[in-house]
């Protein structure tokens, strides 16, 4: 999407959408379905995507969805709601587990990765990177390292890896982390 753009070049491109977004916000809270369409149809195909990214950030994926549409007051047909159910689920929870085509895992890539070359990683391989790397007895900071990532993003992927693992019935190690390499 902005992949030509510099730095500066994504910044400035944000920074003149914002307010579209912010208005796309406030319009799906207070504005009809007509005002609505002829915001969205008012932005190009390209400042729409710019506007789903800025919104997509604006979003904690690990908030609890009835936190996150607690202002819902109203379903399908707006008619009002007699009470919002609370949940334990996420965003996160809720993403598709599939890899959208042409963006598979590159084995190799992961691999590579793991052991120093910096390469490239969409977010399958890097999430696969963080599980190999911590169950191989890789310790965050080295994981982080190879793969050009902060110290706690390793480690919530790590924690994301686990609980897949578990809810899927695939062992997880024991050990804690730095505990496995230190046990071989």
């Amino acid at each position: 999407m902005t992949n030509r753009l510099s730095a500066e070049q994504r910044g400035d491109l944000v920074q003149a959408l914002l307010p579209e977004a912010a208005g796309l916000v406030t319009a799906v809270r207070e504005e009809s379905q007509e005002e609505i369409t002829a915001r969205l149809r008012g932005m190009s195909h390209y400042e729409l995507e710019v506007a789903a990214v800025i919104l997509a950030a604006m979003v904690d994926p690990d908030r609890d969805l009835g936190e996150v549409f607690a202002w819902v007051s109203f379903d399908e047909y707006g008619d009002p709601l007699s009470r919002v159910t609370p949940s334990k689920r996420t965003a996160r929870d809720l993403q598709s587990t599939a890899v959208p085509r042409g963006l598979g895992v590159d084995e190799v890539a992961v691999e590579r990765a793991l052991a120093g070359d910096r390469l490239p990683l969409n977010q399958w391989e890097r999430s696969l990177a963080v599980d190999r790397g911590i169950r191989r007895g890789m310790d965050y900071d080295l994981v982080a390292e190879r793969l050009g990532m902060e110290r706690e993003a390793v480690k919530r992927s790590w924690e994301r890896s686990k609980r897949k693992a578990r809810a899927e019935g695939r062992y997880v190690p024991k050990q804690q982390v730095g505990e496995i390499a230190a046990a071989a």
